[in-house]
């Protein structure tokens, strides 16, 4: 009886071994590649709004500088307008650091007061005429702020003469009618508070064929 149950025993564990012998081993799963560190997309730089380059005034060959001729600078009491020599800080400009350059837009003489760096609060009285055979004509003056020309007998009320800051210069629209010829005279003045007239002039012959400036364009 031994022996059978020995017997026995013996093939079931050779079954059993077999068994185990013929099962499929398990296959490992591939290790998985490090895909390295992930680039994270940069969003585009939004293109910068290029500044507007500001425009430039037409070239001309009608100008003259403030204050270096002779009684082209002066402080007066008013109403005497005598020649003197005014005093540094009564206007925003010394002889001979601004430039009148003229040119003709439209119907009239426009003069352009370049190297002034005008700021709004200088209350300057820009002028401007012309002198022919007759004499001067088409006085005006205008103010750059309310106020800035208070007592000119000058003083014009013709809405289209008068200052306009464009691209950083100050104009002065004429009342001088663009056929006239003759001593073309650029002015800044100013009242002191001590109820003083100071002022820069210049003078310089128009020419028959004047530069153009289309303010519309250059103001625009």
């Amino acid at each position: 009886m031994r022996r059978l149950l020995f017997f026995i025993f013996s093939i079931v564990l050779l079954v059993m071994l077999a068994a185990c012998s013929s099962s499929p081993a398990a296959t490992p799963e591939p290790a998985q590649e490090d895909p390295g560190p992930v680039d994270t997309p940069i969003p585009p730089t939004p293109e910068a709004t290029a500044t507007p380059e500001p425009k430039q005034l037409p070239e001309t060959s009608v100008l003259a500088v403030l204050g270096t001729a002779p009684d082209t600078t002066y402080k007066v009491d008013l109403p005497s307008f005598a020649p003197m020599t005014i005093e540094q800080g009564d206007l925003p400009a010394e002889p001979g650091q601004v430039e009148a350059r003229w040119y003709v837009a439209g119907d009239r003489y426009v003069v352009a007061y370049v190297g002034l760096n005008y700021a709004p609060g200088d209350f300057l009285c820009p002028g401007n005429s012309i002198l022919t055979a007759a004499g001067f004509l088409h006085v005006s003056n205008a103010p750059t702020d309310d106020g800035a020309c208070e007592g000119f007998p000058t003083l014009t009320n013709d809405p289209v003469v008068g200052p306009v800051v464009c691209q950083g210069e100050l104009l002065y629209v004429t009342a001088i009618p663009s056929s006239e010829q003759g001593l073309l005279f650029g002015t800044l003045e100013a009242l002191t508070e001590d109820g003083d007239l100071v002022g820069l002039t210049s003078n310089i012959q128009s020419a028959a064929e004047m530069p153009v400036l289309d303010l519309d364009d250059f103001c625009g």
